[in-house]
């Protein structure tokens, strides 16, 4: 339990000792981020990309470039609870080697 306190410590940036230490253990991680950043507003400078209001309330789940975390099983469950809700939800993918059948609800 004590080392899942330390680590709880170490990503919420609580005070505490190892100040220096954590900063050169994140500051590799935040320098990739910004370049991450930098990169992705490039692409969509370079391919003229535009956001577009689509008119309605909408949820969009994850990074488009990792997969393996959950996304589709938490978008289907969240979309049968809606669903029960008397609500109307859509899932729309790209469908990257997804291997989530259609299921009726």
């Amino acid at each position: 339990m004590k080392l899942y306190k330390h680590i709880l410590n170490f990503l919420t940036n609580r005070k505490g000792k190892g100040g220096l230490f954590k900063f050169f253990i994140k500051l590799p991680l935040i320098l990739l981020s910004f370049a991450v950043i930098g990169f992705s507003k490039i692409k969509r400078g370079i391919s003229g990309a535009k956001a577009k209001d689509p008119g309605i309330f909408t949820l969009s789940f994850g990074n488009i470039n990792l997969g393996g975390s959950g996304k589709t099983p938490f978008s289907y469950s969240l979309a049968q609870y809606l669903y029960e809700k008397e609500l109307k939800p859509c899932i729309i993918t790209r469908g990257y080697k997804g291997r989530l059948k259609k299921k009726s609800m």
